[in-house]
């Protein structure tokens, strides 16, 4: 028996360490940058609401149609008279007078009616400006979707960034490690200065420090990719593209046209959006001048029959509404929608000139990012060619190891700059993208 316990026992813990270890592979998730964008376009809490939104409005487009559908309502309406009910005085067939109440002291009455707008300026109008508002919704989501790849894009590259930063300051770790390992044997048998032993060891101290911040800051730039992909903190991401991959893909030779897009550019497009939002919102007030007409049928009976009923079971009638004076209301609120409308045209107009202008500005920013990277890594190949050349000279005896810590920081400082130009090239694509709708 003990030993069928012990086995059961065994099976249940090896059956729930394999459920631990599938739950763990299934957290672990890698992405390319267009599977990242893909994924956040799923996950991202802030573009499920755009969704959501751009649903409700669909739902409120139908909301607005059936109002001028037909209608149809059912009620009941019950009343107690507490006064004395009413009476006829008619005359028998002995000659004497028989009195005859008119109603019932409690009655219920049960309806049904069904109705129809048959012409409203105001319906027609709010039809149409629903269907605005869904477009507008549905251009919305569009912008939601472009900054979130900008966001993805940016997070990703920075991730990235540090990455490799971190590398290369793990690298230079290592390297000082054994140029402070060689100076402190030196220095204990006689051939070195104590003094050159300790510049290098200050050295090593303040590139590892460097290095655990950059560690730091890998945790925050990862847990940042994670918010904008919709992923919960404690599950891990692997990014399958390379720095130098994604640089590679830049076109150097790209241009773009001075002159915007409106259909490409979703800023504009939500801009027009205002501007018939606008056209409808005056069209409307001008509606409220126009009759409406409906029409109904109901149908009514009495809970309880009385002798004598002159309620009419069924009735069948339109109405007719005519607007004749309002001391000038609706002419004021014409006159605001029209000059509301002239804002919204006047807002589009200054927002294609200032993305005119930012175009322009983007790709002269782009053409200059570029070239200050390949200046960049120019001057990072170089660096790295002088730290190469000191380090051999330094096993040979031809170079001290101040020599060494000088070209390594020197080296260090090519890096930062090579990486903060990569910033700049991506910062500027990533600009560019979003003005001509590539994103």
């Amino acid at each position: 028996m003990k030993h069928y316990v012990r086995n059961t026992l065994l099976l249940l813990f090896l059956f729930l360490v394999s459920l631990n270890l599938k739950a763990q592979e299934a957290q672990k998730l890698t992405f390319s940058l267009k599977e990242a964008q893909e994924y956040a376009l799923q996950n991202n809490l802030q573009r499920k609401n755009a969704a959501l939104d751009v649903e409700i409005a669909k739902k409120k487009v139908w909301e607005t149609t059936a109002q001028g559908l037909p209608q149809v309502n059912a009620g009941v309406d019950f009343q107690m008279i507490l006064n004395d009910l009413p009476k006829f005085s008619l005359p028998d067939q002995n000659g004497g007078v028989t009195e005859i109440e008119v109603g019932e002291k409690a009655n219920a009455t049960y309806s049904i009616t069904a109705s129809q707008l048959i012409f409203s300026g105001p319906y027609i109008v709010g039809l149409q400006a629903s269907k605005a508002y869904k477009n507008m919704s549905e251009n919305a989501l569009i912008k939601t979707d472009r900054d979130l790849k900008a966001n993805v894009a940016s997070a990703y590259y920075t991730v990235l960034l540090i990455q490799e930063t971190k590398a290369i300051l793990d690298s230079s770790v290592t390297n000082l490690k054994q140029t402070w390992k060689e100076t402190d044997a030196m220095f204990k048998a006689g051939l070195a200065d104590e003094v050159n032993a300790n510049q290098v060891k200050v050295a090593l101290s303040l590139v590892e420090n460097s290095a655990n911040e950059t560690s730091r800051q890998l945790k925050s730039a990862e847990n940042l990719l994670k918010l904008s992909l919709g992923i919960e903190n404690g599950a891990n991401i692997t990014l399958t593209q390379k720095l130098d991959e994604l640089v590679n893909e830049f076109d150097p030779n790209i241009t773009a046209s001075s002159a915007l897009d409106a259909n490409s550019n979703i800023d504009l497009r939500i801009m027009d959006n205002q501007i018939q939002l606008s056209k409808l919102q005056a069209k409307l007030e001008k509606s409220k001048f126009l009759p409406d007409l409906s029409a109904y049928v109901t149908y009514q009976r009495l809970h309880k029959e009385p002798l004598m009923n002159f309620t009419p079971t069924a009735i069948m009638g339109a109405k007719l509404t005519f607007p004749i004076f309002s001391s000038g209301m609706r002419l004021s609120k014409v006159s605001q929608t029209r000059m509301d409308l002239e804002k919204s045209v006047n807002n589009y107009n200054l927002t294609r000139q200032n993305l005119e202008m930012e175009l322009i500005d983007a790709t002269a920013q782009l053409t200059v990012s570029w070239e200050k990277y390949l200046s960049q890594k120019e001057n990072k190949a170089l660096a790295l060619k002088v730290y190469d050349n000191f380090k051999t000279k330094y096993t040979k005896g031809m170079a001290s190891q101040q020599d060494i810590i000088q070209a390594n920081d020197k080296y260090l400082q090519a890096v930062g700059s090579y990486m903060s130009a990569i910033v700049e090239l991506f910062s500027a694509q990533i600009r560019l993208d979003k003005l001509t709708g590539k994103l």
